[in-house]
């Protein structure tokens, strides 16, 4: 009898360390933190926004194709933010708040501004791992 609760035992041992370990399957979650720095002003277009914020409902987006990964943005700044991804308009992050974008697969960089144009934040990434931009 002792040797069977002890068999019992180990293996109950074994399954709580099995299962608690890393799943090898899992995304690597990474979280940046970014600082925000003084907005130049330019005469002219910005160059690091290729496709602002849609003005008109006048032709909807057609939906991509192939993988996309979610990238999340929190907001620790008083300011709203416009989100790019490689130039491109994602969404405006509430004062204090947070937002997720969903983006295709080969994004490599990231591009805020606040809405008055005074601050920018910049950084890379990739669909590789989750991805948490922390904006300061």
């Amino acid at each position: 009898m002792k040797t069977k609760n002890l068999i019992v035992c180990a293996m109950i041992a074994f399954m709580a360390v099995a299962f608690s370990s890393t799943n090898a399957f899992a995304q690597k979650k990474t979280v940046v933190e970014v600082k925000s720095t003084a907005a130049v002003k330019t005469r002219g277009a910005n160059p690091k926004i290729k496709m602002d914020a849609p003005t008109s409902d006048a032709k909807p987006v057609a939906k991509a194709r192939g993988a996309a990964c979610s990238v999340k943005f929190d907001n620790y700044t008083g300011l709203y933010i416009k989100v790019y991804v490689d130039g491109y308009y994602k969404g405006t992050l509430d004062a204090w708040g947070a937002g997720t974008v969903t983006v295709g697969s080969g994004y490599t960089t990231i591009y805020c501004v606040s809405v008055g144009g005074t601050r920018e934040w910049n950084a890379s990434g990739n669909c590789e791992g989750g991805y948490t931009y922390t904006l300061k």
